[in-house]
Parts: C-alpha cells; sequence; structure tokens
C-alpha cells in the first residue's frame, strides 16, 4: 500500500468530526493518525457528574498530553449529595475536583458551568481556585452560589475573559462583602438570559464597569421588571455598544408595546441589531417599530428580526416598519434579515411567509436589503 500523505489523511479525518466512535477507531490505526483523531475527540469534553470528572481526572494523569486538545469543558449537575444517603466516601466538591482538571487544560477558551450546585457545606467557598490564565469565555446557567460574593470571585478567576454569559443563577445570601474591583478589561461581550432578575446582579455589573468594556450584548425581557433591570443597563453600556439582541419574551396583552424603560437612544454606535420575539394569536407588536424610531446610530448596518410566529404575519405593523427604517437615521443600513420559525397551528408554510415578508418590505427588497432566512 503506497505512503498517504500526513496532510491528507488529517484533512480526511477533519470529516469525521462529529463521529466519535470513528475517530476513537482512528486513533488507534497508526501513530500519524492519532493527533487529527484526538484533536476531534478531546476538542469539547462534557463531566456530567463527579464520576465522569474523577475518571477524565485519572485519564489526564495517565496522559497528560491529551490536556493539550481541550478547547471547550462543559462541567454540568453537580449536586450536594442527599443527607439521608451519605457514601462511605463523599464526592469532592467543583472547587475541590475541577481545578485539578482545570490545571492540565492548558489551551482551554471555554468553560460552561450548567445545573451545578456551586456551594458548600460549610459556607466557605473558594471558587478563585478556579483560576484559570487563558480562559476567555465563561457560561453559567442555573447554578446555585453559597453567597452573591462567590459568583463575583468565580469570574475574577479568569483575567482573560472575554465573553461572560449568565442565566437563572440563585444564592442563599449576601453576607460577605464582595471584592468590588472591575472585571477584566478584555470583556466584551455579555449575554443576560432567562432569569436574571436580581438588582444585586445589575448593580454589580454596572459598579464593576462592565458597559464601558462591552461591545456586544445580548439580553432577554419577559416582564415589565426585567425591562426596568435591562433598561438602565442598556443605556449605560449604549454608547460603547456596536451588536445588540434583545429577546422579547412578553406575552398575555393583546397588544404588545414598548415599556418606558427601554430606549436605543444611548446606542449612537451601534452597528448590527438583532431583535427576537413571539407573535401570538392576535397580538399586535407595535413596541418593534417604535423601540427602532429610539435608535440613531450612523453606522448601523444590519436589523434582523428573528420571530416565533404563532399568530398572524402581519402583527409586525410593516407600514410602521418601514416608514421608520426609511429614515435618516438608517441611511446606512444595509441589510434587514427576518427569520421566521412556524409554530404548530400556522396555516402557512415557511414559502407563503417569505413571499408576504418580501411583499410588505417592497422598497427595501426592491434594493436587494433584504434577507429571508436563518438570522
Amino acid at each position: 500500500m503506497p505512503n498517504v500523505p500526513v496532510e491528507l489523511t488529517d484533512y480526511i479525518i477533519d470529516f469525521l468530526h462529529k463521529d466519535a466512535r470513528t475517530l476513537a477507531a482512528c486513533a488507534l490505526v497508526c501513530r500519524a493518525w492519532t493527533p487529527a483523531a484526538r484533536f476531534h475527540l478531546f476538542r469539547a469534553v462534557v463531566l456530567q457528574d463527579h464520576g465522569f470528572a474523577s475518571s477524565f481526572q485519572r485519564l489526564l494523569g495517565t496522559a497528560p498530553d491529551l490536556g493539550l486538545y481541550v478547547r471547550e469543558l462543559t462541567v454540568a449537575k453537580f449536586v450536594t449529595v442527599s443527607s439521608v444517603f451519605l457514601p462511605a466516601k463523599p464526592p469532592l466538591s467543583v472547587a475541590e475536583s475541577i481545578p485539578h482538571v482545570l490545571r492540565q487544560l492548558p489551551h482551554l477558551r471555554a468553560l460552561t458551568l450548567a445545573h451545578m450546585d456551586l456551594k458548600s457545606g460549610d459556607g466557605n467557598t473558594n471558587l478563585r481556585v478556579l483560576h484559570h490564565p487563558t480562559l476567555s469565555e465563561l457560561s453559567c446557567s442555573y447554578c446555585q452560589f453559597t453567597d452573591f460574593a462567590d459568583l463575583i470571585d468565580l469570574v475574577h478567576a479568569f483575567p482573560a475573559l472575554s465573553t461572560l454569559s449568565v442565566a437563572g443563577l440563585t444564592w442563599k445570601e449576601e453576607a460577605r462583602d464582595p471584592e468590588m474591583r472591575p472585571l477584566p478589561a478584555t470583556l466584551r461581550r455579555l449575554v443576560l438570559g432567562r432569569e436574571v432578575d436580581s438588582e444585586r446582579l445589575f448593580e454589580w455589573l454596572l459598579a464593576a464597569g462592565a458597559h464601558a468594556s462591552v461591545t456586544s450584548l445580548a439580553a432577554r425581557c419577559a416582564s415589565e421588571r426585567d425591562s426596568d433591570l435591562v433598561g438602565p443597563f442598556l443605556n449605560a453600556a449604549g454608547p460603547a455598544l456596536r451588536e445588540l439582541e434583545l429577546d422579547w419574551s412578553f406575552t398575555g396583552d393583546k397588544t404588545i408595546g414598548l415599556p418606558a424603560t427601554i430606549s436605543l437612544a444611548e446606542c449612537t454606535a451601534l452597528e448590527s441589531l438583532k431583535l427576537q420575539f413571539p407573535v401570538h394569536y392576535s397580538t399586535a407588536v407595535p413596541w418593534v417599530p417604535a423601540l427602532l424610531a429610539t435608535l440613531d446610530s450612523p453606522s448601523i448596518r444590519r436589523v434582523a428580526l428573528e420571530v416565533r410566529l404563532l399568530g398572524s404575519v402581519d402583527a409586525l405593523e410593516w407600514a410602521e416598519l418601514n416608514k421608520v427604517l426609511g429614515t435618516p437615521a438608517f441611511r446606512s443600513l444595509e441589510t434587514i434579515a427576518v427569520g421566521v420559525n412556524l409554530w404548530p397551528g400556522v396555516h402557512k408554510d415557511v414559502a407563503e411567509v417569505e413571499g408576504i415578508v418580501r411583499t410588505r418590505l417592497q422598497p427595501f427588497e426592491e434594493k436587494g436589503m433584504v434577507r429571508f432566512g436563518k438570522v
């Protein structure tokens, strides 16, 4: 059999990046195939409980070079052991087990902590031990902390952080005075997901200077309380923002208006705006053109609408939308992207909805500015 250049075998193995079983087989064929196979096998690692974490730690002890391949690590579902059933040897806490793993992943870029109990039984949680010098993305969702200050310690454990995503965080108390120092100067993207309705959290973000460094913001509003918290932060962060995504999930009313606390007036350097929202039966959404009317950014190039459609396409009030997008405030606009997810019960197919959208946006369709599809 003639020799096949390594560059060619690596290229072929790249096509198997989603086939773990075949990649594992390739890694055993010969030494030349091993690096490419391991690159995909260990690029993203998921540790679902204490058992997975212990096993992976032992694997790294046996073959430490595997840690060089890991770029993304997800740790999920670490929960406190029940007081009713205590094993002979209680599992290590996150603060005890994960630092040993992180130290063996020098090229790690993204860490996801999901549905985890980060509390300690004695209340002395020290999440600063999760320190990693090069990690740039942290996602923390539905995690429980002992104290609000523990969340701050966790964020500051990563001095090169550029992206921070939070959702559904809870803590038992606010007894310990947090170290109120600025967030990493590298932070550029902030994602505020579901159930982020704590005044304390927004106070910290402002005090730590997130509004001054973040250039990309994604936030979700599902109630008046959400808008009361997101609005002031949006005003403070507005001058620095280049990209903004708003997930507007208000429900219940026949007409969804724009809350007085939400405005884009301070987003004077915005280049890209994405609005995600549902349209229910017999619902009108005049807040969309009303919100766009508050924007005056000479840099705006792209406006995207991602619609979860259960009601009428015409709930978007297209005439008013055309009027606002045709004002001098949008003179630099290049693209209007529209994506529609059809819910069960909508008696139209995607092609019909696309035709309606392009017809309703006729002034911009004629200029080749309308894009329909995934946004």
